[in-house]
């Protein structure tokens, strides 16, 4: 199958079929690229935002079979980032220690630290999103995969 072009597209996402789908999975793949900037390596995280565009490049200007394979490479980047969030190590918050003279001598001082450690609920809506990215990228990938071997059913049919 060739690919739809820009016009084509654009007339597809108005009718809501796969390709919307298909640009809106590769823009949250790099919205989400973007939110694990930090958390796991960043050749990773670049190579993982780098293959979400190649998604949204691949949806417009290359072959099905082409994108069916960006999504499933989109899905296993997404795994693979997955893993990684959830094996790392905790950060170890570093503060600097100040000391003072007290009455009763010297006393290290308590102060508010800056630092923005994340909650239990914010690491497991971060994994679920990663989940939902992953799944729905290989359904994508599946339904590409749908989609090509039914047009070479109705080429060999009539």
């Amino acid at each position: 199958m060739k690919a739809y072009g820009l016009r084509g597209t654009l007339d597809r996402v108005k009718s809501a079929t796969g390709p919307a789908q298909h640009l809106s999975c590769g823009v949250c793949g790099l919205i989400m690229a973007g939110m694990f900037v930090g958390q796991v390596p960043s050749s990773l995280v670049v190579f993982w935002g780098s293959f979400s565009l190649a998604v949204i490049l691949a949806t417009v200007w290359l072959p099905r079979v082409i994108l069916g394979y960006t999504l499933l490479a989109d899905f296993f980047l997404s795994t693979v980032v997955l893993f990684q969030y959830i094996m790392k190590p905790d950060p170890t918050v570093i503060a600097p220690v100040y000391h003072v003279m007290t009455v009763n001598g010297m006393q290290q001082a308590h102060r508010p630290t800056h630092d923005m450690v994340m909650s239990m609920i914010e690491q497991y809506a971060h994994i679920a999103a990663l989940v939902w990215l992953a799944v729905w990228s290989l359904y994508l990938a599946n339904l590409v995969q749908r989609q090509i071997l039914e047009h070479k059913r109705f080429l060999h049919d009539y």
